[in-house]
């Protein structure tokens, strides 16, 4: 009986997003969220602890972008990976609903480092960049 209750809800929710229309204030209130729980967690020891993950998505596929985050704290790591995938949901059904058009251009993963006890970008020259 419990299960069917969560399915249920599950179900529900999942109606309610998809049966609503996204708006960019939505898509930039859940940007703010992730980078806000991105910052709160940046620390790294070691380049091993950093990572990226797709954020947004172009209208003719693939992310807009990546935001950069640290390994160490797993449920920190479960909180960026869900918003990140929040970001992509809701800007393929902004895209959809709007008919938006959008360069077809790849979006590569940055390199990662750790860098003063953060994770950062390194760009093909090897200068390092925030990830704010």
């Amino acid at each position: 009986m419990q299960c069917y209750l969560r399915l249920l809800l599950a179900f529900n929710i999942l109606v309610g997003i998809i049966g609503s229309q996204v708006t960019w204030n939505r898509i930039e209130t859940t940007y703010k969220n992730l980078k806000a729980e991105v910052e709160t967690s940046n620390r790294c020891t070691s380049s091993k602890q950093c990572a990226a993950e797709a954020t947004g998505k172009r209208a003719c596929g693939g992310p807009n972008g990546y935001i950069v985050y640290s390994t160490v704290k797993a449920d920190s790591v479960r909180k960026i990976k869900w918003l990140a995938s929040q970001t992509r949901s809701l800007e393929t059904m902004y895209n959809r609903e709007n008919d938006i058009v959008s360069i077809c251009s790849m979006v590569m993963p940055p390199s990662v480092s750790c860098n003063s006890g953060k994770c950062v970008t390194i760009d093909k020259y090897k200068r390092i960049h925030s990830v704010y």
